[in-house]
C-alpha cells in the first residue's frame, strides 16, 4: 500500500516524473533509481562532462545491458533452442527492436536527430538493460527481457530459421569449394 502512494506521487509531483512515465511506458515497471535510466538515455554526441573531463552518457550502462543481454538470451536458447546459439540476436534485431520499443523518441543525442546511425536504439536497449540490471537485479532483468521483450516483440521461432550469418556461409562455402574469398 505504501509503495503504490510513493510511486503515485513519483508519477504525479517528481521533477523526473517524465522519466518514470518514460520506463514505465516502455518496460511496465517504476524505477528506484531513475538517475540510472535517464543516464542510460544520453548518448555519447550527447555527453555531458564532470570537472574532470569524464565524459557522462550511455557507454558504460550499454557495455552492461550488452552483457546482460547475452546471458539472458544465452540461458533462454539454452533451454528453449538448445540447437542455436546467441549470435541469431544480432545487433540489426536489437535496433529495430529499440525503435519498435520508442526509445527513439526518448533518445538525448547531439545534432539534430538525423543518427540512422547503425545501432543507436539497440545501443540504448543494451543501456536500458544494463539500468534495469543495476536498479532491480538478474532476476528482474532477465523475466522481463523474455516475457515483456522477447516473447512480445520477436518471433524466436522464425528467427531459428532464419540465416542472418551469411559471411561464415560464404566462407565456408570457399573452404567447401576450395575457392579464395577475398
Amino acid at each position: 500500500m505504501a509503495g503504490s502512494i510513493l510511486l503515485a506521487l513519483k508519477l504525479r509531483w517528481s521533477r523526473d516524473r517524465e522519466y518514470y512515465k518514460i520506463v514505465k511506458h516502455l518496460f511496465g515497471f517504476l524505477p528506484n533509481n531513475i538517475e540510472l535510466y535517464k543516464l542510460a538515455l544520453i548518448h555519447r554526441s550527447a555527453s555531458l562532462f564532470l570537472e574532470d573531463g569524464t565524459p557522462i552518457n550511455n557507454e558504460r550502462l550499454e557495455f552492461l545491458g550488452d552483457a546482460v543481454i547475452e546471458a539472458i538470451v544465452s540461458d533462454y536458447l539454452f533451454i528453449e533452442f538448445p540447437e542455436r546459439d546467441e549470435g541469431f540476436l544480432s545487433r540489426s534485431t536489437l535496433n529495430a527492436l529499440g525503435l519498435r520499443l520508442g526509445l527513439d523518441r526518448h533518445i538525448i543525442v547531439q545534432g539534430g536527430g538525423n543518427f540512422a546511425q547503425k545501432h543507436l536504439y539497440g545501443d540504448a536497449l543494451e543501456a536500458m538493460v544494463g539500468a534495469m540490471y543495476l536498479d532491480k537485479g538478474y532476476e528482474f532483468a532477465n523475466r522481463l527481457f523474455i516475457n515483456e521483450i522477447l516473447r512480445r516483440y520477436i518471433n524466436l521461432s522464425s528467427m531459428t530459421r532464419t540465416e542472418t550469418d551469411f559471411k561464415s556461409r560464404l566462407i565456408e562455402w570457399g573452404q567447401k569449394n576450395k575457392r579464395r574469398i577475398t
